[in-house]
């Protein structure tokens, strides 16, 4: 099956009116001998502002669709081929046509299968999941790496519900909030996945010497502050003060201007073009007297860090090699994408590019126009991973 999945897309400010605007795309395609006229999973993301209609909009989506397993939910910005509905009253469905028994809906009532279950036709039954989960979960960078472990391939892609009033609601066949939900997809279904960073190193990375909690002590058997100042290029003789607004001013305004950031991976990983696997998290402060750095994780002895600043360039250089590299590898496997999800960090978007849709025009203009939905999500979901200012392209061939 090649054909390409069935979407839409549409904005305003009655659900339902909204939600027909999406449907009747999706029902014209059904003629089109383009588009898979059948289909078994439907996707969907809701803006926002219509948050606490999500169970009227499913209910209307299964009845008009006869679609039974739905699965999605809602962001600050709302994404579909080459648009972007920031902060507004907006609604993006996809269906896929996929293998029967390929997939499995999950959420707190409904387990992913056991690990080792086979499909009917003896492919792995829970190879990959999609994930959403509620940014308020407890221990959820946990959960994620236990949940990846419940998956034959360990990886799993999607993210974090975002909006400014919760309950955020999920979709997994039924509207709730809390937790975690998604779709588990057997080994034959064809996945391709990739991570965009959104950051520009400061200098070189190091390696974490000493730590406790979220406070780095040393970098590289130097006083973690000491590194950071120099990576700055902070003059000497500043550096060695304990002043802290001193300290402060000292800083270089200008590189600064997206913010302070550290990049954690494990041990083993080197940088390499693309900002290779590391997690960035915010610098949250500085001790001058004891020459601390904290940050909002708690890394281990040993892993490296890299400080870094959010930088639009480099954020969209990295997009388009991860779209390069994905195009040639589905054409070298003589594959084509049916559909695709991306979900993108709520401080990406038009907060880092300057306009709105830059990368859904950047994503259409290596990879072709074809169906795709997604969301700005409060933390980004990759392998077993929480990651944030990246995005996450996940495509069906």
């Amino acid at each position: 099956m090649n054909t390409l999945f069935r979407y839409g897309h549409a904005t305003h400010p009655q659900w339902r009116m909204c939600t027909e605007l999406a449907l009747e795309q999706v029902e014209r395609q059904v003629n089109n001998p383009n588009y898979s006229s059948r289909g078994n999973l439907g996707f969907v993301y809701i803006g926002a502002p219509l948050a606490e209609c999500a169970s009227e909009i499913l209910m209307l989506l299964k009845t008009r669709t006869r679609v039974i397993d739905w699965v999605g939910t809602v962001g600050s910005a709302i994404l579909s081929s080459g648009v972007e509905y920031r902060n507004e009253p907006a609604i993006a469905i996809m269906i896929a046509a996929l293998p029967p028994g390929s997939f499995s809906v999950f959420s707190g009532t409904a387990r992913l299968p056991s690990p080792g279950t086979k499909t009917v036709t003896g492919a792995d039954a829970a190879w990959a999941a999609l994930v959403h989960a509620d940014p308020g979960l407890v221990d959820l960078e946990g959960l994620i790496h236990e949940l990846s472990g419940k998956v034959e391939a360990g990886y799993l892609f999607g993210g974090l519900s975002s909006g400014d009033i919760p309950p955020l609601p999920q979709i997994a066949n039924h509207t709730f909030s809390g937790g975690m939900s998604g779709v588990a997809f057997a080994s034959d279904v064809g996945i391709r996945t990739r991570v965009t960073q959104g950051c520009s190193p400061l200098a070189a990375d190091h390696r974490i010497t000493a730590c406790e909690g979220n406070l780095i002590t040393s970098l590289d058997d130097e006083p973690a502050l000491d590194t950071l100042l120099s990576d700055l290029d902070v003059a000497a003789e500043i550096r060695v003060s304990r002043d802290g607004e001193r300290l402060l001013d000292a800083l270089p305004a200008g590189r600064l201007r997206n913010g302070l950031f550290a990049g954690i991976a494990a041990a083993n990983t080197q940088r390499g073009f693309g900002f290779a696997d590391y997690r960035v998290r915010n610098v949250v402060g500085i001790d001058p007297l004891n020459r601390l750095v904290a940050i909002a994780e708690q890394p281990e002895v040993g892993e490296r860090l890299i400080f870094c600043t959010r930088d639009a360039r480099a954020a969209r250089q990295d997009l388009i090699r991860m779209t390069t590299e994905l195009r040639e590898e589905i054409e070298s496997e003589g594959h084509s994408i049916r559909g695709g999800i991306y979900v993108s960090c709520v401080a990406r978007g038009e907060a880092l590019f300057g306009d709105a849709g830059h990368e859904m025009s950047l994503i259409k203009a290596n990879l072709g126009d074809f169906p795709l939905v997604g969301f700005y999500a409060n933390g980004e979901i990759a392998r077993d991973t929480l990651y944030g200012y990246t995005g996450v392209l996940t495509l069906f061939i």
